[in-house]
């Protein structure tokens, strides 16, 4: 096959549909760059955002669970209540019944305890309406000082969920 002689006219020719395919790539190039960064950043954004998600969904099974216990517990308090009352009636009667009921009242408050159940400590304590109900108030010569507990108190990991039901003295 005899070389053919390309005159200066022709490579011009050729250069420039070379620049001008050139230049089409590089368009294209940058269009598909553009995109792959469209997608990159929705991808940053949606891992962003799936984590923020598995965040939340986290803190709300612990609320769940926590408002879930709180709800058991208050209802389970009514027993622990019931057990005391048990206890009270055969505390003279009879004395193997009594130290029974106690052993199951001792276990069953500890196991409530592990769940963040506190007594509301009050006979001697100062008055705080956020931790006990006045149902009597009494004069004397304290100021509001806790004298009686008709009713105990409980507080769940730190929130009142049963305020103790009190006698107070108040100064005149």
């Amino acid at each position: 096959m005899p070389k053919k002689n390309i005159t200066k006219k022709e490579l011009e020719i050729m250069l420039e549909e070379e620049k001008k395919k050139v230049e089409e790539l590089e368009r294209k190039l940058k269009e598909e760059n553009d995109r792959s960064s469209t997608y990159w950043d929705r991808i940053l954004r949606m891992q962003a955002d799936f984590e923020n998600y598995q965040k939340n969904m986290e803190k709300t099974m612990k609320e769940f669970e926590r408002m879930s216990n709180e709800r058991i517990i208050k209802d389970l308090l009514e027993d622990l209540e019931n057990i005391e009352r048990a206890m009270e009636y055969v505390k003279n009667r009879d004395n193997d019944l009594y130290v029974s009921l106690k052993l199951i009242r001792d276990h069953f408050l500890s196991t409530l305890e592990k769940y963040g159940l506190e007594i509301i400590e009050t006979v001697g304590k100062r008055f705080d309406p956020y931790l006990h109900e006045a149902v009597m108030v009494e004069d004397g010569d304290q100021d509001n000082i806790v004298v009686e507990e008709f009713s105990r108190g409980y507080r769940l990991n730190g929130k009142v969920i049963k305020p103790s039901r009190v006698k107070v003295i108040r100064k005149r």
